[in-house]
C-alpha cells in the first residue's frame, strides 16, 4: 500500500496519476468525500480524501474498511492500492471544537496507515518527498 498525504491543491492526485500509476490500466479511484468505498473489479485500487471518511463516521468504521481494503489487496500479488489523505491544518489548532476533534481524530488515522504503508509520500506545492 502506498500512502500519499499533503496540503490540499497540492498535486497529490496529479503526482499518484503521473507517478504511481503512469503504467497502469483499470484503475478504480474513489474520492471518498462523495462516494462509498467499494472493493473494485480492477487490481489498482485509489482511495482519495481520506479525512472526510473520519469525518463522517466513527474512527473505528473507518479503520475496519480501511483494513478490508488492505487485506483486500494483500489476497492477491498484483493489487495496488494507494490512499490519499489531504493534511488538513498543517499544524494549526481550529477554534471550533468539532474541527479540532475531526484534525485529532484524522491524525490518528494517518499515523497508523504510514505504519502499514510500504511507501510513504508527502507533497507540497508539487514538491514530493518519499518518507517510508
Amino acid at each position: 500500500m502506498d500512502f500519499v498525504t499533503g496540503g490540499a491543491y497540492n498535486g497529490k492526485a496529479e503526482w499518484v496519476r503521473q507517478t504511481l500509476l503512469i503504467n497502469e490500466r483499470g484503475v478504480t479511484w474513489i474520492d471518498v468525500s462523495s462516494e462509498e468505498i467499494v472493493l473494485p473489479e480492477t487490481n489498482t485500487l485509489v482511495l482519495e480524501n481520506l479525512e472526510y471518511l473520519v469525518r463522517e463516521n466513527e474512527i473505528t468504521n473507518v479503520e475496519e474498511k480501511l483494513e478490508k481494503i488492505i487485506y483486500w489487496e494483500k489476497g492477491n500479488g498484483s493489487r495496488t492500492v494507494v490512499l490519499i489523505g489531504t493534511d488538513i491544518t498543517k499544524g494549526i489548532v481550529p477554534l471550533e471544537r468539532s474541527d479540532r476533534e475531526w484534525r485529532d481524530r484524522t491524525g490518528f488515522l494517518y499515523q497508523k496507515m504510514m505504519k502499514k504503508a510500504d511507501r510513504a509520500y508527502l507533497i507540497w506545492f508539487g514538491l514530493v518527498e518519499k518518507l517510508k
